[in-house]
């Protein structure tokens, strides 16, 4: 059975077998890229959904793709003028959204056959690996929360327009709100100020808006309306709280994924607004998180220029692996464990990117494993312990995400009859090179046979040539 440790309980608990598991993961602000510390929290949470079916649970993983807000906003605004629109909107973030799912099947999370993005009014196929939902597709669930939120009392329309939750409110009916932070995060802090901005400290415990009412100034024509919460759009946190409704049909999230900086004050709205109109225990039940990356040992910033997305990331001169850097930078992030800051160098990853090789040429020599055993894994997704213990190809097949079957060619020597005769006249050409003792134009004759997909050995009995290995 797999255990996890528990943000809320600060514990490492059991997490039971059941008919299956409703696994959700914050997702990202389509505003930009993706940046490399955003991607090592979705690999872990990939991981961890691996983890779950190799222990033969039943995961069903949703994401939401948050594609409303105020970075969101002030990117359409930029690109189209301040006369945007919500179609405008969706144009912009669309982009950003197509970028992400390419880096996300660069880093093997996702395949683009193996996930849905939900259309209003479609069934969710669960066949897929990952269900993707975006927030604006879901404005008329969010306007209908917001609105059984106020008929409870926890929620309130505020004269500026926009509609706030009543942490006074919530505090009186459960007496948790910031359990996630810590026991006594709200002892001596005062409550029931308002803000209006998705993003805040610790030290402001204001009443967060739910539904921003639209200003013209900043909201150009972005704006839903609805004849109780009147002209606007959602705030940051109600839309997860509503995607977890939709996703898992009002059923309570099994575990629920994200990076250690969504702690406070995201996902500790998510569990006020949701237990406010659930109940008590019956939103999330086990809260996972992962640590921060660190770049340099710094923490990631434009004006430190140490502010790295995918596409930053130059191949070392590896051999046949330039073009699978993404799965080196993978492999980097699963020799920490997840709850553990991690610095990352380009020195870092140069020597995954070896590392990932030496496993793939081990892989081919142990042949493919019939029966996965993973060691560590069980243990809170002890992924060191698991490189460390586990053989090539299993550390590739479960970790990495690569098939060691279809990576292996048992049959990749070549016959002098099959070269092609570009090859076989640059095999000639090292030949004459080597007898020559012209090593510098040998190894040139080399790389150029390399680069047509194929590998030189010098054996007792003259050159051999094989096909390359293959990821």
């Amino acid at each position: 059975m797999l255990k996890l440790y528990n943000t809320l309980s600060r514990k490492i608990e059991e997490v039971p077998q059941k008919d299956h598991i409703n696994l959700y993961t914050c997702g990202p602000t389509v505003y930009n890229y993706a940046h490399i510390g955003n991607l090592r929290s979705y690999i872990m949470a990939d991981l961890l959904y691996r983890t779950l079916k190799y222990d033969g649970y039943k995961p069903k993983w949703v994401m939401n793709i948050t594609d409303i807000d105020d970075k969101t906003i002030k990117g359409a605004i930029t690109k189209f003028g301040n006369k945007a629109t919500v179609e405008n909107l969706r144009e912009f973030t669309q982009f950003y959204l197509d970028e992400f799912l390419k880096d996300l099947s660069e880093v093997n999370v996702v395949s683009s056959e193996d996930y849905q993005i939900y259309q209003p009014g479609q069934a969710l196929d669960f066949s897929k690996k990952l269900i993707f939902i975006r927030v604006t597709d879901v404005i008329k669930e969010t306007q209908d929360f917001i609105v059984e939120l106020i008929n409870k009392g926890y929620a309130y329309k505020a004269d500026d327009g926009s509609t706030y939750f009543s942490i006074e409110k919530y505090q009186k009916g459960f007496d948790d709100y910031g359990a996630l932070v810590g026991e006594k995060f709200i002892e001596g802090k005062k409550v029931g100020a308002r803000v209006a901005v998705d993003e805040y400290e610790k030290d402001n415990l204001s009443d967060f808006a739910l539904w921003k009412a639209w200003d013209e100034a900043s909201d150009a024509q972005i704006f839903w309306d609805h004849s109780t919460l009147g002209k606007g759009r959602p705030g940051w946190h109600i839309e997860c709280s509503v995607i977890n409704k939709i996703g898992f049909n009002g059923e309570p999230t099994d575990i629920h994924t994200g990076g250690v900086d969504l702690i406070f004050p995201h996902h500790t709205n998510e569990i006020a607004q949701s237990q406010a109109l659930f109940g008590k225990g019956n939103f999330v039940h086990h809260w996972f998180h992962s640590e921060h990356l660190l770049v340099d040992g710094k923490k990631m910033s434009k004006s430190a220029g140490n502010f790295y997305v995918l596409k930053d990331l130059k191949p070392i001169n590896s051999y046949h692996l330039d073009k699978y850097q993404p799965y080196a930078l993978r492999y980097l992030f699963l020799q920490a464990h997840y709850r553990v800051q991690q610095n990352f160098t380009q020195k870092s990853l140069d020597a995954s990117h070896n590392g990932l090789l030496g496993l793939i040429v081990s892989a081919h020599k142990d042949g493919v494993i019939s029966d996965l055993r993973l060691v560590g894994l069980d243990n809170d997704l002890n992924s060191p312990l698991a490189i460390s213990e586990n053989k090539p190809s299993e550390i590739l097949e479960a970790l990495i995400g690569i098939s060691v079957k279809s990576m292996i060619d048992p049959n990749r020597l070549v016959s002098d009859d099959e070269l092609s005769a570009d090859i076989k006249s640059l095999k000639k050409e090292r030949e004459t090179a080597k007898n020559q003792k012209d090593f510098k134009k040998s190894d040139e004759l080399r790389k150029q046979i390399e680069d047509l997909g194929y590998e030189v050995m010098d054996t007792p009995e003259g050159q051999k040539v094989k096909k390359k290995l293959q990821i």
